[in-house]
């Protein structure tokens, strides 16, 4: 009966497996705190599809935050960068930052076309030295801080709906603050099965896995996280076990694997988000991606048969591929 069980959960564990790694060389909407956001904390190379404006904030390696704005017009495309504006040109576009000499980011142009343009900015490892006449550095921008005194802007709000799109209307700095007063991700609000505590807890602790990118990596540091080796590992561990024993490890097995795959469904939601902040696709596509991914969450902690799980699985995934669809059109343009 053991043997069956485990190998249901492989079952599941399988079916998961054939998500499509979709990254475009790659963002929390769900309420569990989010990666890093857009910049080069866990990549080297980030598209992004513009159409006509495009603005949001960037962090380089070192931490440090600039503003990019993207203008396009009447095939023309124009970076401002911090206090950098750079008219680009099509191909590689290197920007010193520094004033050294030498470039510390490409603005590579993909292609551009009336009001449209698709750019991959680049981090640069090599020393490239850089000319600045196509580069206007302007003057530092002086902005008055206004004094906000700190409240929940999302957390109260009734709907899980209302909650995601509030949350994906945040800036860094200001999701930070929010999760600061009222951490409590989607998922955790319905838990009945657990302690709301330790759902919590389990959120927390793959915070430090969003440094790595999309991957092998990620999830190698998730599993570390929660302590699942292999499953031919684990298998060999608990069919080595009697009675008791047997049924504990089994059972443990059972809620590693489990809380692995609502991670991946989380993963997912991150990588919604992110797409969003490239422009890939809008705000509104990536609140009812992230809103389904909830709710299949919590029906996935619902869930009594191994069917009822695995067509979960399969509604996410046909979801998320419906979204990778998407995204293939709108850059094929």
């Amino acid at each position: 009966m053991r043997h069956i069980c485990i190998n249901r959960i492989i079952v599941l564990l399988t079916i998961l497996l054939l998500f499509s790694i979709y990254t475009f060389a790659a963002g929390g909407g769900g309420g569990g705190g989010s990666s890093s956001g857009l910049g080069f904390a866990a990549r080297d190379s980030i598209f992004i599809l513009v159409n006509q404006d495009y603005s949001a904030k960037f962090s380089l390696k070192n931490g440090t935050k600039y503003k990019l704005t993207i203008e396009v017009e009447d095939g023309n495309a124009t970076v401002n960068f911090g206090n950098v504006v750079v008219e680009l040109k099509k191909g590689d576009n290197f920007v010193d930052l520094n004033s050294n000499g030498f470039a510390n980011i490409n603005f590579n142009l993909v292609k551009v076309k009336g009001i449209r343009a698709d750019v991959r900015i680049i981090n640069v490892k090599e020393q490239i030295k850089v000319s600045t006449e196509d580069v206007i550095i302007m003057g530092p921008e002086i902005e008055e801080e206004k004094e906000e005194e700190d409240e929940i802007k999302c957390a109260e709000l009734k709907t899980m709906r209302e909650r995601v799109s509030c949350r994906l209307d945040l800036e860094g700095e200001e999701l930070e603050e929010e999760l600061e007063l009222y951490y409590l991700p989607e998922e955790c609000r319905a838990v009945y099965f657990t302690p709301r505590k330790q759902c919590i807890e389990r959120y927390e602790s793959v915070q430090v896995c969003w440094k790595f990118p999309v991957g092998n990596e990620r999830i190698l540091c998730v599993k570390r996280v929660m302590k699942l080796g292999t499953l031919q590992e684990e298998k060999r561990a608990c069919n080595g076990l009697t009675g008791k024993e047997k049924a504990s490890c089994v059972r443990d097995l059972r809620n590693k694997v489990y809380n692995l795959i609502k991670w991946r469904f989380y993963d997912l939601e991150e990588r919604a988000e992110d797409f969003m902040l490239r422009g890939l696709i809008d705000k509104k596509d990536s609140v009812n991606f992230i809103v389904k991914v909830e709710e299949n969450k919590i029906k996935f902690n619902e869930a009594r048969t191994k069917e009822e799980r695995k067509n979960i699985i399969l509604d996410v995934r046909i979801a998320w591929n419906e979204l990778v669809k998407q995204i293939e059109k709108k850059i094929r343009g």
